[in-house]
């Protein structure tokens, strides 16, 4: 009789036991129902597919059996067993054959290898199959993982997550009870803290060194000493065992103890910083007065501080060893100190754009850390200026002039105002009178001639002789209007907190001087070139919203003529803009407005005649001129922070340039392009190949105005 056999002729006997019970008294039934059924199993070497399915008849569960289940099982209990308790003992013999069940979403229950476990759904029962995420507080997760890892089951994983420090762990729940219990008593803070404070060494680098040596391959370690450097002290922090912290200790002081020997003597390259400028800074740092520059010819500027008394410093070793040669012959600055005791000097060399610092090592820290701070690439202002000039002038002139002459005297009117001199016209009419080999009479022609050409407007005349005489007139009528619409864009790169000039005009000699040598002949005089025309000086300063603070400085001058009619000197109009303004990044503003307007009026006359109402016009000449100029400069600053946006911006203004010479030739190869590429041998500069328009977008705005776009230049054609 097999086993199988057996187990069911031991239920059919509990089933006839429970029929008997059935068929007794109804008072004694109910109890009897009530009572739940318990049997004794002993299964050998049952197959497992026959003991599922005895178990699913006991239980009254459904069982999903996958194909891979096979084999043979042996479960013996020694006392009767519930349904729950058979359940469990049914999920313990799975567990030990290598199987697993995974609830689903109908109810029943589906039972496969315990292979792939880790991946799927939760088991269930004290034998499942589940996956918990330990979060660690104290010892880092790729340790934790590595201790709890022989602990998990061969179906089971385990993961750590360095990012957020915890163990993912995947295994039967009863191990998992078991490792969370572990984790539980490892994951405790057993470290401690020190203070190690630093006397010659800086805490950023030795901080520093102590990462990259105690740093693990494998990303960590249980045991390992936590770094931190605080500046403003001068101090190393350390948390850890009290092992490794001893270590790192004498690491510290071996470290520090070493610095103090090596540090006499810094040199310090500067990446950004220009050194000449930053050597007045640190003066001031330590306390020096600052010294001036001596003379770009000059090695090494110095900047001493403290008493000038002691040995010779090691500064003198490293000039020597810098200058070479030269030192000799004044290649070091005006004045060399030594550097013992509390006294420290700075210098300046030139040829590297380095700083070489001699001096104690607390002080030496103090201008590591002053230098370290400054010398730092600075962000670009790119500043676009548009500056706009209507202009309209008009003159009205309308005039008679009158001339007699004759042997016995001559008489003629001659107006200021008039733009034809009628004693130019006078002398060319009595040059004719003249000998041709007389000098004068060609003067005298080619004055009138000069007269005639520069004359505007209708010249007409007309004369007749009166006896021994000549008696004439002429007429002037002129009108001229002139109007101009200017449109300047200058625009100018600047760094930050760095004054920026440009100018659209034009240089005028001034005579500011004339002396009269020996016999008050040929006087030397002097002369000065002023610029006369549009001048904007400007300073940006970037500040931490994104805004940019404009200091500019606007001029506008023009000539206004000579001082007086015939003379050499010049009278200049100007107008001048000196403000402050605060714009944000890409915004346009207005700068300032200029509105110059005048009106003039003249009139010569001849008393009396000119006065006469009607007649008096012929013996008068009236002149107006007016004139009124507009003009107003705008500003668009934009910060300029990347190399990418410097190469979009001139990318954007190449482009243009480009476009428009091809407008002009569009048969040849832009002259642009062809220079780039003949003479500079490189590429003309493109915007970032992002794949969009690149857009220089205000920092900190919430309302940019018009950003720019620069789009891709197109292909050249070669």
């Amino acid at each position: 009789m097999t086993a199988s056999l057996r187990n069911r002729l031991k239920r059919s006997g509990v089933g006839a036991l429970a029929a008997v019970l059935a068929l007794q008294a109804p008072l004694a039934a109910a109890p009897v129902m009530a009572q739940e059924a318990r049997q004794t199993l002993n299964v050998q070497g049952a197959d497992i597919r026959a003991f599922i399915q005895d178990v699913a008849r006991t239980t009254g569960r459904t069982f999903i059996v996958d194909p891979a289940v096979t084999g043979t099982v042996t479960v013996t209990s020694d006392r009767p067993l519930g349904r729950a308790q058979m359940f469990e003992v049914f999920l313990s013999t799975l567990r030990a054959n290598g199987l697993v069940v995974t609830p689903t979403q109908s109810g029943a229950y589906r039972i496969s290898p315990a292979q792939g476990a880790a991946q799927g759904p939760s088991t269930v029962g004290a034998e499942r199959f589940s996956t918990e995420v330990f979060q660690l507080r104290n010892i880092d997760a790729a340790s934790a993982a590595e201790t709890i890892r022989p602990l998990v089951g061969a179906q089971g994983q385990v993961l750590a997550n360095p990012g957020a420090n915890s163990v993912v762990v995947a295994d039967f729940a009863d191990n998992l009870a078991r490792i969370r219990s572990l984790i539980g008593r490892i994951d405790v803070d057993r470290s401690s803290y020190e203070v190690v404070a630093l006397e010659n060494a800086s805490a950023r680098e030795i901080a520093g060194v102590l990462q990259q040596v105690m740093a693990a391959p494998s990303g960590g370690g249980q045991g390992m000493v936590t770094v931190t450097a605080v500046e403003s002290s001068n101090s190393i922090v350390l948390r850890g065992d009290g092992q490794a912290l001893a270590r790192v200790r004498g690491l510290i002081h071996d470290l520090d103890g070493r610095s103090r020997a090596s540090q006499d003597v810094n040199v310090v390259f500067l990446e950004h910083a220009n050194a000449e400028q930053l050597l007045p800074v640190l003066q001031q740092v330590v306390g020096q007065p600052v010294t001036a520059s001596t003379g770009a010819s000059q090695g090494l500027r110095t900047a001493p501080t403290g008493s000038t008394n002691g040995a010779s410093s090691g500064l003198s070793r490293a000039a020597s060893s810098l200058g070479g040669a030269d030192a000799d012959r004044g290649a070091i600055g005006s004045s060399t100190v030594t550097a013992t005791g509390q006294r420290a000097t700075i210098a300046r060399f030139p040829g590297a754009n380095a700083l070489v610092i001699a001096g104690p090592a607390d002080m030496q820290r103090t201008l590591a850390d002053v230098i370290r701070r400054l010398d730092v690439r600075r962000q670009q202002v790119l500043i676009e200026a548009i500056v706009v000039e209507l202009s309209d002038n008009a003159v009205r002139e309308l005039g008679v002039q009158w001339l007699y002459g004759g042997e016995n005297g001559v008489g003629l009117t001659n107006y200021t105002a008039n733009a034809t001199p009628l004693v130019n016209m006078a002398g060319g009419a009595y040059a004719g009178q003249l000998d041709k080999d007389d000098p004068l009479r060609e003067q005298l022609q080619t004055l009138a001639l000069n007269s005639l050409v520069g004359a505007n407007g209708f010249i007409g005349g007309a004369g007749v002789e009166v006896g021994d005489g000549l008696f004439g007139f002429i007429i002037n009528a002129a009108k001229t209007d002139k109007g101009s619409n200017l449109l300047q864009t200058p625009s100018i790169m600047t760094l930050d907190n760095e004054e920026a000039t440009f100018l659209v005009g034009q240089e005028v000699p001034i005579t500011t001087g004339q002396t009269l040598l020996d016999g008050n002949s040929n006087p030397f005089t002097t002369t000065d070139r002023k610029d006369i025309g549009v001048r904007l000086t400007v300073k940006p300063q970037i500040n931490a919203g994104g805004s940019i603070t404009l200091t500019l400085r606007q001029e506008v001058s023009a000539i206004n003529g000579g001082l007086t009619r015939g003379a050499t000197d010049l009278v200049l109009d100007k107008r001048e803009l000196q403000t402050t303004l605060v714009v944000d990044d890409g915004d346009i503003a207005v700068a300032g407005g200029l509105l110059d307007q005048n009106d003039i009026i003249s009139t010569d006359k001849i008393p009396g005649l000119g006065d006469l109402p009607g007649v008096g016009a012929l013996f008068r000449s009236n002149s107006r001129q007016r004139g009124r100029t507009n003009l107003m400069v705008f500003l668009r600053p934009t910060i300029v922070r990347t190399r990418e946006e410097a190469q979009g911006l001139a990318a954007d203004r190449w482009g243009y340039m480009r476009d428009q010479q091809q407008a002009v030739q569009p048969d040849r190869e832009p002259s642009l392009d062809a220079l780039v590429r003949d003479y500079m041998r490189t590429q003309a500069p493109a915007a970032p190949a992002t794949g969009q328009p690149m857009v220089i977008a205000p920092t900190g705005v919430t309302a940019p105005v018009a950003p720019v776009e620069v789009a891709p230049l197109p292909p050249t054609g070669n």
